[in-house]
């Protein structure tokens, strides 16, 4: 197998080896040149008296036609003639007679005319092939580049777009935020300012408190943007480890507001079997901010199911947590999981919001290894289902 292939790669280098004669510096081509004239003199000078054939300075006359073009062979019929008349000057005299000597070199004449002019044509032909395959290659490449230029420069615009769209989605959220706490507190200062002698102590006491809660209710606000943006860039490494399901879900829900608890039908279809490989804070966190969208959106007294499902033991656990809500719009559902973004119904009502956590639900999860995503039917009032899935932990 190893020769063959040797083999191979030989003959294949040997037949390309003229094809690369043609990139050859020009002192190259000339050493060239003047050792397939050393080759063919000295074959001259053994074989011709026998054969009384000059064919041997075929040689020379193809290598120079191959090297050199036209101009090789106008050159090698000069060479050759002087080299047959100096050859029967110092060798061949009173040894042959001059009508063979003239036979002889007739036929070596005929023989390189021939080859030289054959060499030039195809010498011609492969300049065309490569010229043509050269120009082909820079078209090809200018297309390339052309093409390569112009995908950059619409993901450029995308990227950009996506950018301003988050911009845009951002100061609609912080808008909306501001915009209560600034009412109340514009509000009651302009009380302050009209109403003052006119209000009674306890009024004014009123009135001063209200305003200083809405100032304080504004920094609150400022600070959980500014703490939102840095988690989103500062997600730590996952530190997986067996987790049971059926016992994280309980305690998940134990821990949650008892109010809220007792305001919704919460059934857990968990088999106690399940375990999942999982950072516990990642997870908990996760659950947290799912449970905490399902309170503020969800109405309340109704059904939250949440259960989990294997196809086999070593098949990625699917969670899913399904309320009766009002659901998601169809179109809106593609950058549900994005930076800053919030359903465009909840930015018309009074429930705060910042649109990163599910933003966050997505980073976490990705960083255990897993996939988030919500499914929601196209009629409205039908509820939302929300499915993580994680990778299983099979004990050995």
């Amino acid at each position: 197998m190893k020769y063959s292939t040797f083999a191979h790669d030989s003959f294949q280098q040997i037949k390309m080896l003229p094809l690369s004669w043609l990139n050859l510096s020009r002192s190259k081509c000339l050493l060239l040149l003047l050792l397939s004239y050393g080759v063919g003199s000295a074959g001259l000078l053994l074989l011709f008296p026998q054969t009384h054939n000059g064919a041997t300075m075929f040689l020379p006359i193809v290598c120079a036609c191959w090297l050199l073009y036209y101009r090789g062979f106008l050159v090698s019929l000069v060479l050759n003639g002087i080299i047959f008349q100096l050859s029967y000057t110092l060798f061949w005299q009173g040894i042959l007679p001059g009508q063979a000597f003239m036979g002889g070199a007739i036929i070596g004449f005929g023989t390189s005319l021939g080859l030289g002019l054959l060499v030039c044509w195809l010498r011609a032909a492969v300049d065309q092939v490569h010229t043509s395959r050269q120009q082909t290659f820079v078209a090809e490449q200018a297309h390339l580049l052309t093409l390569l230029k112009e995908r950059q420069a619409r993901l450029a615009y995308e990227q950009q777009r996506e950018i301003n769209l988050l911009k845009d989605q951002f100061l609609l959220n912080v808008s909306h935020e501001l915009r209560t706490p600034l009412t109340v507190l514009g509000g009651y200062l302009e009380l302050l300012e009209l109403q003052e002698v006119h209000l009674d102590e306890s009024r004014y006491t009123l009135a001063l408190r209200e305003a200083l809660k809405s100032k304080e209710e504004l920094g609150v606000l400022v600070d959980r943007l500014l703490d939102a943006t840095k988690v989103t860039n500062d997600i730590p490494r996952a530190k997986l480890e067996p987790v049971n399901m059926h016992r994280f879900l309980q305690e998940v829900l134990t821990h949650l507001s008892p109010l809220h608890i007792q305001n919704y039908t919460i059934r857990l279809y968990i088999p106690e079997h399940i375990m999942v490989l999982a950072d516990p804070a990642f997870l908990r966190q996760v659950l947290n901010n799912l449970f905490s969208n399902v309170f503020k959106y969800v109405p309340p007294r109704t059904e939250i199911l949440i259960e989990a499902a294997q196809a086999d033991p070593l098949a990625p656990v699917c969670l899913g947590i399904q309320d009766s809500g009002p659901g998601i719009p169809a179109e809106e559902l593609p950058g549900l999981f994005e930076k800053f973004v919030r359903l465009k119904r909840d930015l018309a009502g009074s429930i705060s919001g910042t649109g990163l956590g599910l933003y966050i639900c997505r980073q976490l999860v990705e960083a255990m290894g897993g996939q988030i995503w919500v499914e929601s039917p196209a009629y409205e009032n039908d509820g939302s289902r929300f499915c993580l899935s994680l990778a299983a932990y099979a004990p050995t």
